[in-house]
């Protein structure tokens, strides 16, 4: 799918002078990284380590 949507970007870059190939990529790799980084986020895991993190200094425990 990945192969045709650079074979789809090259050709509207040539027919319109619109999108680079690499612009597309650069773009699909943009979107992922914020695609992870709010998986990231919302999943819970980074929030397990604070814990861990804050029995450790915490005296009460």
């Amino acid at each position: 799918m990945i192969d045709q949507l650079m074979i789809l970007a090259e050709s509207g870059t040539l027919a319109s002078g619109g999108v680079t190939p690499p612009a597309v990529g650069i773009g699909m790799f943009t979107l992922f990284m914020l695609l992870l980084f709010f998986t990231w986020l919302t999943g819970g895991a980074h929030q397990r380590s604070l814990d861990k993190k804050q029995r450790k200094t915490d005296p009460d425990h």
